[in-house]
């Protein structure tokens, strides 16, 4: 999909409704076709095959969890989470890193 002899900063979508908040990301995935080895990894890992699966869904994407519906719920969960603030916390110039 990269387009050959570029300087590799071109934009690759990571499925095939790039403009749609869906889960064609985890039937992707789940159909060997995750764009990031990163992501495709998620497949083969015992501990997040099973996420992947209950995303992408079965029989076409149906009976599987609300994608949508769970997306909503962890953003939810997530603001309640306390932001650091003043000396408590850091802006990590490397996120691997301490500064």
């Amino acid at each position: 999909m990269c387009p050959k002899n570029t300087d590799g900063t071109e934009r690759v979508p990571l499925d095939d409704s790039p403009m749609k908040f869906d889960v064609d990301y985890f039937k992707n995935v789940r159909d060997g076709n995750g764009v990031l080895e990163s992501d495709q990894r998620l497949w083969g890992d015992p501990k997040t095959n099973d996420i992947v699966k209950n995303y992408a869904g079965t029989f076409r994407g149906l009976l599987g969890l609300r994608f949508d519906f769970e997306f909503k719920q962890s953003m939810i969960q997530m603001s309640s989470i306390e932001v650091k603030t003043g000396t408590q916390g850091e802006i990590r110039k490397v996120c691997s890193k301490i500064n």
